[in-house]
């Protein structure tokens, strides 16, 4: 981590978010065109994740994706959620699936970029389908946010926390039935990273899984809270300049 390759790789992600939102604010995409484009950056990676994880085995030749390949990392379950509202028209239930990922993929896809688990190294095919997946999930995230097609009022905000926290118990559940692959989804089995300050099992498994739910829940807060702002801020100007607008003059 912070190595050489790796700031390289944090400055292709500044500028491929950079890039991805001028095009996308100044050319005016329409959600279903920004939503074809992430899309599209999530069939390019998980293509690229499933044939870099294949297993072959030596006796029979067939071949098998490693099951920590399979996409169910908080991250990588958007990939579904952006298949279905691109597919999808517009209703209830689409603005909430919406509503989650928005925040959720700016915080998984920051710290997938700054954390590198999936390696630095340019001659691997996986750091390629991790570092530019996570960079398209946070541009459309983005995206969502300046032209207003999410905003985080508190409801919003405590159900994003609700479903964050159903989704590491779920997690917990299907590490446990894969436990003989040393699957370690949502990060709820064991910390991502070695040598984290506070995010270890110093002090035991439920110390650590608290920590990373506290840690979830003020990574979250922190994501939400300036849209909260600006959107009231924007609100009570709107009011002022209608009231001040209605004035009569004689």
């Amino acid at each position: 981590m912070f190595t050489p390759n790796h700031f390289i790789w944090i400055a292709i992600c500044a500028v491929m978010i950079a890039s991805l939102t001028f095009c996308s604010i100044k050319f005016k995409w329409s959600m279903k065109t920004s939503l074809y484009v992430v899309s599209g950056i999530s069939i390019a990676s998980e293509l690229c994740k499933v044939f870099t994880h294949i297993d072959i085995n030596p006796t029979t030749g067939a071949g098998t994706i490693e099951p920590g390949a399979l996409p169910l990392h908080l991250c990588s379950i958007t990939i579904f959620i952006y298949f279905y509202l691109a597919l999808t028209k517009p209703n209830k239930a689409t603005q909430h699936l919406l509503d989650f990922v928005t925040p959720v993929s700016i915080v998984g896809g920051l710290l997938a970029i700054i954390m590198a688990t999936s390696g630095v190294n340019f001659a691997e095919p996986y750091a390629y389908q991790c570092f530019i997946y996570h960079a398209g999930i946070v541009w459309f995230s983005l995206y969502c946010l300046i032209t207003k097609q999410v905003k985080m009022t508190i409801k919003v905000y405590i159900t994003n926390l609700v479903t964050l926290f159903a989704l590491s118990i779920i997690a917990i559940w299907v590490n446990g039935a894969l436990s003989a692959y040393n699957t370690n989804f949502m990060y709820v089995v064991r910390p991502p990273a070695k040598g984290l300050p506070l995010l270890n099992l110093d002090n035991g498994w439920f110390a650590y899984y608290g920590v990373l739910l506290v840690a979830g829940f003020i990574l979250l807060t922190l994501v939400s809270l300036p849209s909260y702002i600006i959107d009231k801020v924007n609100e009570k100007k709107t009011l002022s300049t209608a009231e001040g607008g209605g004035a009569i003059v004689e």
